[in-house]
């Protein structure tokens, strides 16, 4: 299986493709925080909800942000970026997005309004501002 892009397809074309992946990410950061930080105000919820409304906000945002962080740095992708076929590259070639790049761009992300304001080349605005780029890694595996 081969990470390396196999479309330069602009990120706009890959929106939806993009917003599966966070939401994917988001679910197992709610799980997370479900198990580990309960919300007192929430603790004796049952089923469904105590599985993904039961953990704290601002836990489950920072196990999000933690694994947005250290994912995108070390790997460029995501658990959901990973399912959904996407991985996040340096514009400079590069082979990893490191540290700096990923902090910025999960701050950014973390903000939400750079996330939904795109650029005339379909590229968000944290995209944009680090350096970053999705591509489609998807026709790669084979």
């Amino acid at each position: 299986m081969s990470d390396t892009p196999t479309t330069d397809a602009p990120a706009g074309a890959l929106v939806g493709r993009r917003l599966i992946g966070i939401g994917i990410d988001w679910v197992l950061c709610l799980l997370i925080s479900s198990a580990f930080f309960v919300d007192p105000a929430r603790a004796d919820a049952t089923g469904i909800e105590r599985v993904f409304l039961a953990g704290d906000s601002t836990a489950t945002l920072l196990i999000w942000a933690a694994q947005h962080l250290v994912l995108v740095s070390l790997l460029g992708t995501t658990i959901g970026h990973r399912l959904t076929g996407l991985r996040v590259m340096r514009e400079d070639g590069a082979p990893y997005v490191g540290p700096l790049r990923g902090l910025g761009r999960t701050v950014l992300l973390g903000l939400v309004i750079p996330a939904v304001v795109w650029g005339p080349d379909g590229r968000g605005l944290h995209d944009r501002a680090v350096g970053t780029r999705i591509v489609d890694v998807r026709g790669a595996r084979a």
